[in-house]
């Protein structure tokens, strides 16, 4: 891994020695799709993305993007990304689980990334980070690329034409996208568990808390602060 750490004297991320290693080593290529995936650990959450690499097979991951606003707010929508063989020279492929109108996923739910990066070479602007800031940025501003492609001419006519048929289908498929969030399938690692506590669990705890006469305020508060977190814990994704 010691080569794949940015060279401050080169305006690439990784050296071109390496990059062409990668697209002929399958080794290399796996070390710098490891390397992606640590950084995006670290920052994906800036654009509302969970990801987890296939069991065994560092070169496809399954993820969740959550839209916070604008036509597809509220919207959690699963997708795979892979890594093909001549990676990191050639950019990697997202397809969606479930069929999303947009003008840049077509019939078969797959993104037109050649439109979201037109320009991939992979260094500091482009990397896995960069791709997946794009795909959050393609579901909050729609019309920077409703006429920029034809790789779904129908939804890019419709935003075009008729906005509010645009975003009454939209509605429908967040609405879908909701309904289905804990609906894992075998296939797919990223596995969603749906919350078990309810607020009475909670005021039974803070009932048992204030009935203790050895506890000071603030012990009672931390102790009921750390329940309320214990039982987050219990609810994260399970893998």
């Amino acid at each position: 891994m010691n080569e794949i750490l940015l060279n401050t004297q080169s305006s690439n991320f990784l050296s071109e020695e390496v990059i062409n290693k990668a697209a002929k080593d399958p080794e290399t290529r796996n070390n710098i799709i490891k390397f992606e995936y640590k950084l995006l650990s670290v920052y994906a959450h800036k654009f509302s993305i969970i990801l987890l690499p296939k069991t065994e097979q560092i070169t496809e991951w399954h993820g969740m993007i959550s839209i916070s606003y604008g036509l597809y707010a509220k919207g959690k929508f699963k997708f795979v990304l892979n890594f093909p063989k001549t990676f990191p020279e050639s950019i990697p492929k997202i397809r969606f689980l479930c069929p999303l109108l947009h003008p840049l996923i077509d019939e078969y739910n797959n993104v037109d990334v050649d439109t979201l990066i037109p320009k991939w070479k992979y260094g500091q602007d482009c990397m896995v980070y960069n791709l997946l800031n794009k795909l959050y940025e393609m579901f909050i501003d729609v019309s920077y690329y409703d006429c920029v492609t034809s790789f779904n001419p129908r939804a890019a006519q419709l935003f075009s034409n008729d906005i509010n048929s645009y975003a009454e289908e939209v509605k429908k498929q967040v609405a879908q996208s909701e309904q289905q969030l804990y609906d894992n399938r075998d296939d797919f690692v990223l596995k969603l568990k749906e919350p078990t506590y309810n607020t009475q669990t909670i005021l039974q705890k803070l009932q048992d808390i204030n009935s203790s006469k050895n506890l000071t305020f603030e012990q009672k508060k931390k102790d009921l602060l750390n329940f309320i977190l214990q039982q987050s814990k219990e609810n994260k994704i399970q893998q």
